[in-house]
C-alpha cells in the first residue's frame, strides 16, 4: 500500500513523538531528551531515549530505533499503512485513497482467504462437536461444567479422529493446497496431505479484532502432547497473541487477569470475571505486554503455585512493570487451580481472592524469603541485600519506605541500615548504566568498535585544530577556507565560534590572537578546549607541506560532517545527496598557490 510522500510527511510532522510514546510508557526528561524503560526488551534502568528535536527514539540497550511510524508498528503489531491511518486519525488528517501494487493486492487477498479458511474450519469443528462423533468431548465439557452458552460463545469444537476430515471439507469449500498448508491446519509429508488436529477438543484462538487466527487442541484419549497449538503462520504467532483477548477487550475493564490455560480462562470467564486472558503455552513476551496495553492498565498474574508457576510469574513481572502496568500476583490457596477453586468455593470466594491479590514486589520478596532461614544471621543479611536490590529500583519513596519497614520487622535489621544499602545499590546501578550507555554511544559511530571510535573522534578533533591554527596564522588561507568550510561544518560549538570569529576578522582585515579567541568563552571547560587548539606550536617547512596538512584535515572534517548528517537524514533523497557529496569530496583538493 502506498501513500504520497507529502501525505506521510504531513502526518509525521503533526505527530509529536514524545506525546505518542508517553501514551504507552512513562518518560522522564533529562536534558534535551526523554528517557524511559524500553518497551522492546527487559531492563531495570531506563536506556530508551526519545529526542523531541530529531523526532526519533533510540534504545542504548537493544538498539531499537525509529520514528513515530516504526514505534507504532512495533507496539500495535501493524503494518505501515495501518500505523499511518492511526496517526492520521489522531492528528485529524483525512487520508486519500491508498495506492497498492499488484503484489500487495495479492498478499492482502491471500491473507483474507486464510481468515475465511479459519472461520470455515471453526464452524466445521463446532458442528462435529454437536454430532455423534463429538459425544466424548461433550461429556468432558459437561464434567468440567462448561455451559452450552459458553461453548457456543467460545466456538468450542471437536476434530474427528480420521486424518483427513478437515482436509476433505476444505477441498469441498474450494480452498487450494497452498491455502490449506499455509494455514497450518493441514500438514504435508511424503505420503500427501493430512489434518494437523484429530481426536482433540478444539479451542478457536481469536485475535483482538475477533477473527479466528489459529486453534488449540486438547487430546481426550491417552497421548502426547496434551495440548497442541497451530504452528506459526502469517496470521498466528504465539508470542503476539493471548487466548481470550477479544472477549477481555469487550469487558472494558482497566484490569486484566492473566492465567495459564484455556480451561482456567473459560472457567473464570463463566464465573462472571470476563477480564481474563490465557497464555498460549509459551513464556510471557514483550509483545504480549504490548497487546495488553490496548486492553488494560493493571495485570493480575494467576499462575500455578508450584515452582514452575512462580518462575513464570517472576519472568513476566519485569516485562509488565517495564511497560507501565500496575502488577499484582494472585496465588490460589492450597495449590488449587482456579477452575477447581471456583467449583469448590464459589465465585464470591474467588472475587475476594482477586481483591486481596498482593503487589508484585511483595510476591518477589516472598519468593526470595523462601531461599533463606531468617533464624541464621548470614541468611538474614543475604536476604536483606537481595531484597534491597529490588527496592532500589522502586521509583516511589513511599513504597520503598513501607517495604523497608516490613523487611526490618522480618529480619531485625535497622531500617536506616537497609535504606543506606538501597541508596548504595541505586548509585551503583546508575553509574553502571551511564558507563554502558557511553560505550554504546561510542560504538554507534559508523559501526566502529569503542577503540576505533575514540581514535576517530581524536583524529577529527586534531583536524579541526589544524584548520583553525592555519586560519589564524595564514590570513590568505583563512579566506579560502571560508569558501569551502563554513563555520557550521565544524563539529563542536567551541570550534564553530572560533571559526566564525576568524572568518569575520579576515573579512574586516583584522588579525586575532589566541588569547582573544579563548576569551570568547565563559566556562572553564570551553576555554580549556579553545586553548588546546593553540597549545602545540605548528610549523610547516614550505607551502606544499601546509597545503597537504590542510587538505588532509579538511577532508576528514568534511567527511565526518557528511556522516553525521547522513545518520539523521529524514528522506531517501537527502541521503542520496549526502552520499554524492561524499563521493565528490574524494576528488576535492584546495590549492593554496
Amino acid at each position: 500500500m502506498r501513500y504520497r510522500p507529502d501525505i506521510i510527511e504531513q502526518v509525521r510532522n503533526e505527530t509529536d513523538i514524545v506525546q505518542l510514546i508517553s501514551s504507552y510508557l512513562p518518560l522522564k526528561q533529562k536534558g534535551s531528551s526523554f528517557f524511559g524503560l524500553c518497551p522492546f526488551h527487559h531492563e531495570h534502568t531506563p536506556s530508551f531515549s526519545v529526542s523531541p528535536d530529531k523526532q526519533l527514539y533510540y534504545c542504548f540497550g537493544c538498539g531499537a530505533a525509529g520514528n513515530v511510524f516504526s514505534f507504532l508498528m512495533q507496539m500495535e503489531h501493524c503494518e505501515f499503512a495501518e500505523a499511518l491511518q492511526i496517526l492520521a486519525e489522531r492528528a485529524n488528517i483525512t487520508l486519500p485513497a491508498q495506492e497498492q501494487t499488484k503484489e500487495e493486492r495479492e498478499a492482502e487477498s491471500f491473507k483474507e482467504r486464510l481468515y475465511l479458511l479459519h472461520k470455515v474450519a471453526g464452524r466445521f469443528y463446532y458442528d462435529v462437536l454437536q454430532s455423534e462423533e463429538g459425544l466424548a468431548a461433550r461429556k468432558y465439557l459437561e464434567e468440567r461444567r462448561v455451559s452450552l452458552p459458553i461453548q457456543r460463545k467460545f466456538g468450542l469444537g471437536f476434530s474427528p479422529k480420521g486424518r483427513s476430515a478437515l482436509l476433505q471439507h476444505l477441498k469441498k469449500e474450494g480452498f487450494t493446497k497452498r491455502e490449506m498448508v499455509e494455514s497450518g491446519l493441514v500438514m504435508e509429508n511424503d505420503h500427501g496431505l493430512y489434518d494437523r488436529f484429530y481426536g482433540r477438543l478444539m479451542f478457536p484462538i481469536f485475535d483482538i479484532k475477533g477473527r479466528i487466527i489459529g486453534f488449540g487442541g486438547r487430546i481426550l484419549d491417552k497421548g502426547e502432547p496434551k495440548y497442541l497449538n497451530s504452528p506459526e503462520t502469517i496470521l498466528f504467532q504465539k508470542k503476539k497473541n493471548l487466548y481470550g483477548v477479544h472477549f477481555a477487550q469487550k469487558a472494558r475493564k482497566d484490569t486484566i487477569l492473566l492465567v495459564e490455560g484455556y480451561m482456567d480462562m473459560i472457567s473464570i470467564y463463566q464465573a462472571g470475571f470476563p477480564f481474563v486472558v490465557a497464555s498460549l503455552g509459551t513464556a510471557f513476551h514483550q509483545d504480549h505486554a504490548n497487546l495488553l496495553k490496548k486492553v488494560a492498565k493493571e495485570v493480575i498474574l494467576l499462575f500455578d503455585s508450584d515452582e514452575a508457576g512462580e518462575k513464570a510469574a517472576l519472568r513476566a513481572i519485569p516485562i509488565l512493570v517495564g511497560s507501565g502496568f500496575q502488577v499484582k500476583v494472585l496465588q490460589v490457596p492450597m495449590g488449587k487451580d482456579p477452575d477447581q477453586f471456583i467449583k469448590e468455593h464459589g465465585t464470591a470466594a474467588f472475587g475476594r481472592l482477586l481483591v486481596d491479590a498482593k503487589g508484585y514486589l511483595a510476591f518477589e520478596i516472598d519468593c526470595i524469603r523462601k531461599k533463606y532461614n531468617l533464624e541464621n544471621l548470614e541468611h538474614k543479611v543475604a536476604f536483606t541485600k537481595e531484597a534491597a536490590a529490588l527496592l532500589a529500583k522502586l521509583p516511589s519513596a513511599i513504597e520503598r519506605d513501607g517495604y523497608t519497614k516490613d523487611i526490618a520487622a522480618k529480619t531485625g535489621i535497622d531500617t536506616a541500615a537497609i535504606q543506606a544499602e538501597i541508596a548504595k545499590i541505586a548509585r551503583e546501578d546508575q553509574t553502571a548504566f551511564e558507563k554502558e550507555a557511553e560505550k554504546k554511544r561510542l560504538r554507534l559511530y559508523q559501526g566502529k568498535t569503542q577503540v576505533e571510535a575514540r581514535k576517530e573522534a581524536k583524529g577529527v578533533q586534531e583536524a579541526q585544530s589544524v584548520l583553525l591554527t592555519a586560519a589564524l596564522n595564514y590570513p590568505h588561507l583563512c579566506q579560502r577556507l571560508q569558501e569551502v568550510l563554513p563555520e557550521t561544518d565544524y563539529l563542536e560549538e567551541v570550534y564553530q565560534q572560533m571559526a566564525k570569529a576568524l572568518y569575520e576578522a579576515a573579512d574586516a582585515g583584522q588579525k586575532l590572537y589566541p588569547a582573544q579567541l579563548v576569551n570568547l568563552f565563559e566556562t572553564p571547560q570551553m576555554q580549556e578546549k579553545a586553548a588546546a587548539v593553540f597549545a602545540k606550536p605548528v610549523e610547516y617547512p614550505d607551502n606544499k607541506a601546509l597545503e597537504k596538512a590542510v587538505n588532509e584535515a579538511l577532508q576528514l572534517v568534511k567527511r565526518t560532517k557528511l556522516d553525521v548528517s547522513a545518520s539523521s537524514a529524514e528522506s531517501v533523497e537527502e541521503l542520496q545527496r549526502l552520499i554524492l557529496e561524499k563521493k565528490q569530496l574524494e576528488q576535492f583538493w584546495l590549492t593554496l598557490s
